[in-house]
């Protein structure tokens, strides 16, 4: 019997609900109907419009359409008469608050509570003299204190803010007096999690609008025009504007001339407030949603000490402008950075994140793969695919019987048209012709006589430092590192010396101790084949390194371009202890057209423009003409190539000469050919020394 009742009752409620939803429904499309008949009077084709859209979405969507009903005869709204006392619309924002109709808390029959609430404000601002500015919270305390409140302005403002409290009907007056006449100037901050407004300026001629009609006499009137026209003459006095004006003038004088606007304009006007009797003090009235403390009072009064003065903006303004004009580069700077762009825009091409052509087809839906880069898995007998890709990549070293997936580019095209061929990295400012061709000597670099290669521009260094750690190639001890004769390759220049490990401090010791001092640190981040992060390798004693340092030592007063490159390269590992290529247009576009040595190098490191030495060249090869009679003085029984070098052009000899820091020096200097050091021979001490540091 029971579970009869409550299916019963459950029915019932359904049936409730379903009769609320239809009315709803119903009511709503009532509303549509005369919204669309009172807009049919400013565009009569609105239903037309309307039920086309609605046949084309109800063929999309294959359902019946049904044609908008004939529309109901539009209401007419009745307006007030031309003379008749208005009021301004209040905040579209807080409409829900206000309530239009007219009851027993009205003021009078003159107006409704919004302009009642106004008219409190606007009579609160005026009595002001001289203006200052106050905020939103601050009015509320006045007209709290106020003692000729009357029960009916009691009454608006309790309307006007309904839950919210009061200070909710103050800051609607204050948006809405501001919005529909400009009487205010106000700011919206925040203190204690709280939005306050304040009012910066007034313009008294727009806010007496908002007062009710009252007599010139009025006591209220009288008042009120006194600071009107105390205030006026200060500012006429002030601009030695001695002219008399009539009394109806006179109400234009307060407050800040540049928020002085001509009169006209809709009047707000509300009800009488000039007349109310006096009441008792400390009446009470109804306040905010939760008492304010004197924490919040503290937590204002910090806010408003807090705010920057307009002298303060004015000063943080014109010190970014300031900033803004020291760090804008000059002319020259702009002239030299643009010399060094690519010609023909950028050769940089994007990695495709699908990695094969296959996977982007699938991910696009289409036939054709993207115009991105792509790879295309290596799949040998051997390999086993669901192991996935191999940690290493292309620096494998057991590639042939890894069991792992690898990668190789993918060189076809989908389309027919010709690909774009990408072309070599190169200083496209220099000519080949400027940085010559490249020279390398095959030697020990512990013992090989520097003062014979002269003076250059730029050193790049990567030692084999000794690491404690088990690699392919010799080391050096740190002493032999320190007694290197850099320091007489360089008078004026840039050195790279690239660190890693503990060696980062030891770098940073020959650095001083060879005469530079450090200026920058390049940081080189590694990447696999894949264009990510290496997080797997054979480097580093606790974690995985997947960066190296490079320190930059400054000697002298060389000439170099600043702020050109930036101090991080992300580039591709190769084969081990193997640096970036990018290194070397980074060099040349920061000393441009002068002598250029790498230390330690290998046959992949020789460019065009740079002098190599290192242990595992092939041989000696120099065609500068003074550089090999030098060579040969210091160590004739060591064979040179090319035998007979090329003959430079008359242009060529001039730009040489013009970057060689040997034009200027005299022949003495390298006249006596001083007997060759034993020690340089191969054979005659053999050491493994590798060229290289851990990659």
């Amino acid at each position: 019997m029971e579970n009869n009742t409550g299916g019963e009752e459950t029915v019932a409620t359904i049936k409730s609900i379903r009769t609320q939803l239809q009315t709803r429904i119903q009511e709503q499309h009532a509303t549509h109907l005369d919204l669309l008949a009172s807009l049919q009077g400013l565009d009569p084709n609105i239903v037309p419009t309307l039920d086309l859209s609605l046949r084309l979405v109800s063929a999309f969507n294959r359902r019946p359409f049904s044609p908008t009903p004939p529309l109901p005869t539009p209401k007419k709204i009745s307006y007030p008469p031309q003379n008749a006392p208005t009021h301004s619309v209040p905040d579209p924002k807080q409409v829900a608050l206000v309530k239009p109709e007219r009851g027993d808390m009205n003021a009078d029959d003159s107006g409704n509570p919004f302009s009642v609430v106004r008219a409190m404000v606007a009579e609160c601002l005026l009595q002001r003299v001289p203006f200052k500015a106050i905020d939103s919270s601050t009015v509320l305390r006045k007209l709290e204190n106020d003692e000729n409140i009357t029960a009916a302005e009691k009454a608006a403002m309790r309307e006007v803010g309904g839950d919210s409290g009061a200070i909710i009907a103050v800051e609607m007056a204050l948006r809405s007096m501001a919005e529909d006449n400009g009487g205010l100037e106000i700011e919206e901050f925040v203190v204690g999690g709280k939005s306050r407004i304040m009012i910066l300026s007034i313009d008294r001629t727009r806010l007496v609008r908002e007062l009710p009609e009252e007599p010139q006499n009025h006591p209220k009137r009288e008042r009120i025009n006194n600071a009107n026209e105390s205030e006026n003459l200060k500012i006429h006095s002030n601009k030695e504007w001695l002219a008399p004006r009539p009394m109806s003038e006179m109400w234009m004088g307060g407050g800040d001339p540049g928020m002085m606007y001509p009169p006209g304009g809709p009047r707000g006007r509300g009800m009488g407030m000039m007349g109310r009797p006096p009441m008792a003090p400390n009446s009470g009235l109804l306040t905010a949603q939760r008492q304010r403390t004197e924490e919040d009072d503290l937590k204002d009064l910090e806010a408003l000490l807090n705010k920057k003065s307009f002298k303060e903006m004015q000063k943080s303004k014109t010190g970014e402008e300031i900033l803004n004009i020291i760090n804008r580069p000059t002319a020259k700077e702009t002239a030299v950075a643009a010399k060094f762009k690519s010609k023909g825009g950028s050769q940089v091409r994007e990695y495709c994140s699908a990695l094969t052509k296959e996977d982007c087809r699938r991910q696009s839906g289409t036939f054709l793969a993207c115009k991105k880069v792509h790879f295309k898995r290596i799949i040998a007998p051997h390999t086993d695919i669901s192991l996935g890709d191999c940690s290493f990549l292309d620096t494998c070293r057991h590639m042939k019987t890894c069991k792992y997936v690898h990668y190789e580019l993918d060189q076809t095209q989908d389309d027919l048209g010709p690909e774009k061929p990408l072309k070599p990295p190169r200083a496209e400012y220099c000519s080949e012709v400027e940085l010559g061709e490249s020279q390398w000597i095959n030697c020990d670099i512990r013992n090989f006589r520097m003062d014979i290669l002269g003076q250059f521009g730029v050193i790049m260094a990567d030692p084999p430092w000794d690491i404690h750690m088990e690699l392919p190639y010799g080391t050096m001890a740190d002493d032999e590192m320190r007694n290197l004769n850099v320091p007489a390759l360089q008078t004026d220049g840039l050195i790279f010396l690239w660190v890693t490990g503990r060696a980062m401090e030891l770098g940073r010791e020959c650095l001083e101790q060879w005469g530079y001092k450090r200026c920058e640190e390049v940081i080189w981040v590694k990447t696999n084949q894949l264009q990510r992060i290496i997080r797997t390798g054979r480097t580093g004693h606790w974690l995985n390194h997947s960066k190296e340092h490079c320190l930059v030592g400054i000697k002298g007063n060389p000439e170099i371009n600043k702020n050109i490159d930036t101090d991080v390269i992300v580039a591709e590992v190769r084969e081990t202890s193997r640096k970036p290529d990018e290194m070397y247009a980074m060099l040349e576009r920061i000393s441009p057209r002068t002598r250029k040595l790498e230390l330690f190098a290998r046959m992949h490191n020789t460019h065009a423009g740079w002098i190599s030495l290192g242990n595992q060249l092939n041989g000696v090869r120099l065609v500068d003409e003074g550089l090999r009679a030098r060579y040969k003085a210091a160590y004739p029984h060591i064979e040179v190539q090319p035998p007979s070098p090329p003959k430079a052009s008359a242009m060529e000899i001039d730009s040489t000469a013009a970057r060689s820091p040997f034009a200027t020096e005299t022949r003495s200097q390298f006249a006596d050919p001083a007997a060759p050091d034993t020690s340089h021979a191969p054979e005659e001490r053999a050491m493994p020394v590798d060229t290289d540091m851990v990659g």
